[in-house]
């Protein structure tokens, strides 16, 4: 009869361990933005898998959570186009204050790297951020957050250095290499015999309301965004939706996007298309990856993005977020000064 006394006892405290055992396995993040208020925030998840969620904070401040079996990294990301890039794992807790364009972050894994390398660029140039996210990489080649930055600095730019790339993921250890985001940044760069096309080819696209839009080397914009994508595919259509909210931030004889579906469905297409504007194209051929431009282009995986100038120069591939954003308000701002220079001339 003794040992049934002891039976409630394990019984509860089994129950404890059970119960600690759940706990411990839940992912959660507790954020509070300043200028977040109450819009949804798009959760965009890059690895190991594609997929979109959303978060619905109250005056800023939201909790999300969701029980992870594998490292998961995904982005919070702004009606405004700013980005957070999170690490999500069993157990792991993250905070996020601040604002979008400054958060300050603290947490488990690489969480807790990025707020400390964050507080150590704040104040720094483009270029010593750059060293500073070669230096981190270079001394944690076993940290999923090395991944996050090879990407963000170095392949993220108008011009990546393809050597530069290469060198720093050599020496990471095989699950960094072997995470999403750099077996699709390595599928990315070009062999050694490909040779990139500096020029876009002349085309004819019709948008929805049946009519044709051509490239014209007398249009006034300033800058095109040429936009390759399909509903079918999450990354790009998420990509495609954050595009639309890009055009705001420009003038609309300075910055457009011109969007190339590459779905065979044109329901689904129409389903996922934004409303057209001078700045805002939409067209599809339901030919898909057959369609005219995208085998002119070479365009061989999605998402795809080229930034082109009047002539028709390519100026960039494959920019997205605050890279893509960053690189067009250089641009549209050398444009300013030289259309300022010479009307003072005049």
């Amino acid at each position: 009869m003794k040992r049934l006394l002891y039976l409630p006892a394990v019984l509860t405290c089994m129950a404890l361990l059970l119960a600690a055992c759940g706990k411990s396995s839940s992912f959660q993040l507790k954020g509070e933005l300043s200028d977040g208020g109450s819009d949804p925030i798009l959760v965009v998840y890059d690895d190991p898998v594609s997929k979109t969620d959303t978060i619905f904070p109250q005056k800023g401040k939201f909790t999300y959570s969701f029980t992870p079996d594998t490292l998961h990294l995904f982005r919070l990301l702004s009606d405004s186009g700013y980005t957070i890039p999170v690490f999500a794992n069993a157990s792991w807790k993250v905070r996020i204050k601040g604002s979008f364009s400054q958060p300050e972050i603290k947490g488990d894994g690489p969480n807790g790297e990025y707020g400390s390398f964050l507080e150590t660029v704040r104040n720094l140039s483009a270029e010593e951020s750059v060293q500073q996210a070669e230096a981190f990489i270079r001394s944690h080649p076993q940290s999923y957050l090395s991944a996050y930055l090879i990407d963000r600095y170095f392949a993220q730019t108008a011009h990546p250095d393809l050597d530069k790339i290469r060198q720093l993921i050599h020496p990471l250890e095989g699950s960094i290499k072997d995470t999403r985001i750099l077996v699709d940044l390595l599928e990315d760069l070009p062999g050694e015999q490909e040779k990139p096309q500096t020029h876009l080819g002349f085309y004819s696209v019709k948008t929805r309301k049946g009519t044709y839009v051509s490239w014209n080397t007398s249009a006034p914009y300033s800058l095109t965004l040429v936009n390759f994508w399909a509903s079918w595919d999450s990354r790009s259509r998420t990509i495609h939706d954050e595009l639309y909210g890009l055009t705001k931030e420009f003038k609309p004889d300075e910055f457009r996007v011109v969007n190339i579906s590459l779905d065979y469905s044109r329901k689904d297409w129409e389903k996922a298309c934004h409303k057209d504007s001078t700045q805002w194209i939409e067209s599809c051929d339901q030919k898909g990856w057959e369609s005219s431009l995208v085998r002119q282009q070479a365009i061989k995986r999605l998402p795809a993005t080229l930034l082109v100038d009047k002539n028709r120069k390519i100026l960039a591939t494959n920019l997205y977020g605050e890279a893509l954003k960053e690189e067009a308000l250089r641009l549209i701002q050398e444009a300013r000064q030289r259309a300022a220079s010479t009307q003072k001339k005049k």
